[in-house]
């Protein structure tokens, strides 16, 4: 189910208007609309508000509830996979092409409005295979890579990548973000990892 079908789920449920929810939020009735309808989607940074505002999770709104409590650890929040990659904040480089790997449709498109913003060129792939099959005819200087994923999931692809393309930068960008998945993707050479939901000055900090 897409973040438009969510809202809109909740949103009857609760007997609320498109006014009213344009309302509380402090936008135009016809944004909810399209959100809904599929036309367009919420800004990241209007995530934390549709969630407050519905009594829904983040992560159920952006299809990562499942995934999250489908394992018993916890997940850790960015400042714990920060001090497990000892991150340290860079300066803001030049545009680069990024390869976007991620099933949701939704997060596709909203990473490429985030980076397309600051200049980066995007490109996009719903799977690993898929993945690896762009990495063989084009070259790009960044992947950010999910996952969980149908057909090959991102360890999977992380795995290939690192003996294919050793020099690729790769962010992973995950609900699965539990200590043993993100040490483990550290171990397979990965550059970054953010957990989602997340900030697109999470991303774009990482694009160093």
């Amino acid at each position: 189910m897409v973040i438009g079908e969510v809202i809109k789920k909740h949103r009857l449920a609760k007997n609320i208007t498109q006014e009213e929810m344009a309302n509380a939020l402090n936008i135009t009735p016809q944004a909810v609309s399209r959100w809904e309808t599929g036309i367009s989607y919420p800004d990241v940074a209007m995530i934390p508000h549709i969630s407050k505002y519905l009594d829904v999770s983040a992560d159920k709104l952006l299809g990562c509830e499942n995934i999250v409590k489908s394992t018993p650890e916890e997940p850790l929040n960015q400042s714990q996979i920060d001090s497990i990659f000892d991150y340290i904040p860079g300066k803001v480089g030049k545009t680069k092409k990024v390869l976007v790997v991620d099933d949701s449709d939704f997060m596709r498109r909203m990473l490429k409005d985030i980076l397309s913003k600051e200049g980066h060129e995007i490109y996009e792939t719903k799977d690993g295979k898929e993945c690896l099959d762009f990495l063989e005819n084009e070259e790009v200087d960044i992947c950010i890579l999910d996952i969980a994923m149908p057909v090959m999931d991102g360890i999977e692809t992380l795995e290939v990548i690192r003996e294919k393309y050793p020099k690729l930068k790769i962010i992973m960008l995950s609900a699965k973000c539990t200590e043993d998945n993100v040490r483990r993707t550290l171990e397979l050479g990965t550059d970054g990892f953010v957990a989602k939901p997340f900030a697109a000055g999470s991303i774009i900090e990482r694009m160093c």
